[in-house]
């Protein structure tokens, strides 16, 4: 003999599948229309400049400006990104990494 599911719960279990198919559906246009932003283009590059770091326009033409960090005191990993130049997205960005650098 076969049990039949009350009527509320067929009802309360086809809104959760629904709710749940409604989710997976809104995640994926999400991931969707998030994959193709493409993150802006660098306005400027840091790098290292006999010994300071420098600030270079995105092109690599400069230096704008050298600040009072030599390089010599920042550790291997930071010498290194910094010879091969660091991309700054604007302001605040550059800020905070001569922030990081100890500035």
């Amino acid at each position: 003999m076969q049990r039949k599911m009350p009527r509320a719960y067929r009802a309360y279990f086809l809104l959760l599948g629904a709710l749940a198919a409604l989710c997976i559906g809104a995640g994926v246009l999400w991931f969707a229309v998030d994959a193709r932003r493409q993150p802006a283009a660098p306005q400027y590059l840091l790098k290292d400049n006999a010994g300071h770091v420098a600030l270079y326009a995105a092109d690599g033409s400069g230096p704008l400006a050298q600040y009072d960090i030599y390089t010599r005191l920042l550790p291997e990993a930071d010498v290194l990104a910094l010879q091969q130049g660091i991309a700054v997205q604007d302001e605040a960005d550059l800020q905070q990494k001569l922030e990081d650098y100890g500035l």
